[in-house]
């Protein structure tokens, strides 16, 4: 059973989250799709170039034939940002709680 809420109630609390900085409007699962879009569009064998990004990709990727580019430090590192980074794109895409998502919900709501 939800607790009905009065229009505009969150209105002051979704400012206060949306002058917070670690507010990012631009990380959506669409933006994901979108950016995913493009940087499947790199083509190495038709002359474009490799990047740290494609490098770093194909590491985590296929670890057992790329990882040798790092040593052992360097490879626990990655991969423990890249488990970082991908725990803070489901909380922001998809907060674990229900009062996460409702603040989340809001927060579309309002933008």
């Amino acid at each position: 059973m939800t607790a009905p809420t009065k229009p505009g109630v969150l209105l002051p609390l979704v400012e206060t989250l949306k002058a917070c900085p670690a507010c990012n409007e631009r990380l959506t699962t669409k933006v994901l799709f979108e950016t995913w879009a493009s940087f499947r569009q790199i083509s190495l064998e038709h002359g474009d170039t490799v990047t740290p990004a494609v490098l770093v990709g194909v590491i985590l990727y296929d670890p057992e034939i790329f990882a040798p580019l790092l040593n052992g430090v360097e490879q626990a590192q990655l991969a423990a940002l890249g488990k970082t980074a991908l725990e803070r794109y489901q909380q922001i895409t998809n907060p674990p709680h229900k009062l996460g998502k409702t603040l989340a919900a809001a927060l579309k709501e309002k933008t």
